[in-house]
């Protein structure tokens, strides 16, 4: 389904079971990027070798593909298939259930056990261009028209954290777009950052954090304007998840006085021990606040200009893996 208030794009798939197999809604077309955010799991598999001698392979593949089917199995226009012991990333397509040649030029391998990555997939018309960490790595070109491809499917030694789909459209040719700056990766908590230009209508801030385990208490996001704690910084808006209450409490904070709290929400997104991914997205006269694919709520802007609101902040019983701005 369309995620409602965030550009009709599709909803972001959070913490999927792997093997991972879903729809790709609309298909692809010129400019659409499919952004994945993941975890390779150390460790390796013992398989069957060259005479029938065993050896150990840590792997994973992402395929973009015609359908689901397995019995025949459905053609797939990019496998790009990561091999951790081998150190290279093989890419292939397979049409009419036979495979075709294997691309895997060399250059820097950007996988590592037991390390998070962000891997964007752009459709362009003539070839698929994939970045991994912020960093062009590999083209395609096509084998199979890509109108076709209306699958993604995951498998192997990785966890997903999430899978986002932008309908963005470059010009044909022109290099993968870089939203913003590039993903912050593992920031310890309490996390102080800029927001570099500032927010304005249509910026998003995206977070991927687990709560701690046990009995947390709290913890807050805060889009505030600038760092200072003497006087403190305009806050405007505290995103505030209180465990006890099950309560998500929002706030501004202006002249080093609280405004009234809104605490009303549909339902208690967060949970001890469980990952998340929380998007703000700067609307002309509200935030509007999604978790784990689903809407929240909204907070009306209480500070203005938007511009003044150029800081985030992190703290409490959370951890984080990945913070973006788009």
């Amino acid at each position: 389904m369309a995620y409602p208030g965030f550009g009709g794009m599709q909803a972001p798939v959070v913490n999927p079971h792997i093997p991972y197999i879903g729809e790709i809604q609309g298909g692809l077309q010129p400019g659409k990027m499919i952004t994945i955010q993941g975890f390779v799991i150390p460790g390796a598999d013992r398989k069957p070798g060259l005479f029938g001698i065993m050896y150990e392979e840590c792997w994973f593949h992402v395929n973009l593909q015609c359908g689901a089917s397995t019995q025949p199995r459905a053609d797939i226009a990019l496998h790009f298939n990561p091999r951790l012991m081998a150190g290279v990333v093989v890419r292939n397509c397979l049409q009419n259930q036979a495979w075709g040649a294997e691309e895997k030029p060399h250059g820097p391998f950007p996988f590592a056990m037991g390390q998070n990555f962000e891997m964007i997939i752009l459709t362009e018309p003539d070839k698929f261009k994939v970045a991994v960490n912020g960093q062009h790595f590999i083209e395609f070109r096509h084998r199979i028209p890509f109108q076709r491809v209306n699958t993604l499917a995951i498998d192997g030694k990785v966890q997903i954290q999430a899978i986002r789909f932008d309908s963005g459209l470059p010009q044909p040719g022109a290099p993968l777009p870089q939203r913003g700056p590039g993903p912050v990766y593992n920031p310890q908590v309490p996390y102080i950052g800029s927001i570099p230009g500032g927010l304005y209508p249509g910026r998003m801030v995206i977070i991927n954090g687990t709560v701690h385990p046990g009995m947390p208490d709290r913890f807050h996001f805060n889009l505030q304007c600038g760092a200072s704690t003497a006087p403190r910084a305009d806050i405007a808006m505290q995103f505030n998840p209180r465990f006890a209450a099950r309560a998500v409490v929002r706030n501004s904070l202006t002249n080093n006085k609280w405004g009234a709290e809104e605490k009303d929400t549909p339902y208690f997104p967060f949970m001890p021990g469980q990952p998340f991914e929380l998007m703000v997205l700067c609307q002309q006269d509200s935030f509007k606040v999604a978790v784990n694919g689903q809407h929240l709520t909204e907070f009306r802007h209480r500070i203005q200009p938007l511009t003044r609101v150029d800081t985030l902040v992190v703290e409490g019983k959370v951890s984080l893996q990945q913070i973006r701005f788009t």
